[in-house]
């Protein structure tokens, strides 16, 4: 059986990867025809998980999970998956912050295998860029700019462009472990704890030093050698984009900081901790 559904997904690849080259290549995103597949099943994944996290949650955490509303049930299953898909990103993307081929050649230096793992967490993007649309009235429109700059980007960098700047862009994923473990406390009921506020230190510190210490500084050393036309080999528009794409988040950062240092101060001072609009996906 399983041997059946591997020839099966194995032809059916085969068969359409030609045609998915067709359309992408000519606009230099030769990634796209290489690994949409693997997209699309990340995608599938993700979706499978999320449809059966409440089961999971129910029978790891019965008492916590049971008594929470049905909104507070659903914020509770995106957490979840967002902390999952953050510690993922976060242990892989330090595997390669040492990369030779990407540190030397930042405009062009590549990795076939961090190709593999772009495309995975393309499927996350995917999906969350999916849940931004269908909750649009929740989340508004920065998350949904957000999560839309990050599909785009990842169809630019598994095609050998940039990606040096996966590194750049995804490393501050490290900050939304922080960020989803808050809100799951808060579910918990544990926002008065000393757990709650050291986690929330932690998310404040590592928020600001990788966001601005370290992406917000290579975002403006892109716009600058984006400026000058020192792009390398790299197709010229994706490095607008990508240098455009820099000072956006840079901008959402800074929007995000505001509310950040509001809740802080409530958080680690007042007894009566004030929210953060909810920020699944601040990566």
């Amino acid at each position: 059986m399983i041997d059946a559904l591997l020839t099966g997904y194995n032809e059916l690849v085969h068969a359409l990867s030609p045609l998915v080259h067709r359309i992408f290549d000519p606009l230099h995103m030769t990634g796209v025809g290489t690994y949409w597949h693997i997209m699309l099943v990340s995608l599938g994944i993700h979706h499978l998980f999320y449809r059966a996290l409440p089961v999971l949650s129910k029978l790891t955490f019965p008492r916590v999970y049971g008594r929470l509303s049905d909104e507070d049930k659903r914020s509770w299953t995106v957490c979840v998956l967002c902390l999952v898909h953050c510690a993922f990103d976060t242990w892989f993307i330090a595997a390669y912050l040492s990369n030779q081929a990407m540190n030397s050649d930042k405009m062009r230096g590549r990795d076939s295998d961090f190709e593999i793992y772009l495309s995975i967490t393309q499927g996350y993007y995917i999906w969350d860029m999916l849940l931004c649309i269908r909750n649009y009235k929740s989340y508004g429109p920065m998350y949904l700019v957000h999560a839309a700059l990050g599909v785009y980007a990842l169809l630019i960098l598994t095609s050998g462009h940039l990606q040096f700047y996966a590194l750049v862009y995804i490393l501050p994923e490290v900050s939304s472990v922080f960020l989803n473990i808050r809100h799951l406390l808060k579910l918990a009921g544990q926002s008065d704890t000393t757990l709650y506020r050291a986690n929330f230190l932690i998310f404040v510190l590592s928020f600001i030093g990788v966001r601005f210490g370290f992406e917000a500084y290579h975002s403006l050393l892109l716009v600058r050698r984006t400026y000058n036309g020192n792009t390398g080999e790299a197709y010229y528009p994706f490095a607008v984009f990508i240098s455009m794409m820099g000072l956006t988040l840079t901008t959402l950062n800074l929007i995000w900081l505001r509310q950040i240092l509001t809740a802080t101060y409530y958080t680690l001072f007042k007894s009566k901790p004030k929210s953060i609009k909810k920020q699944h996906k601040s990566e």
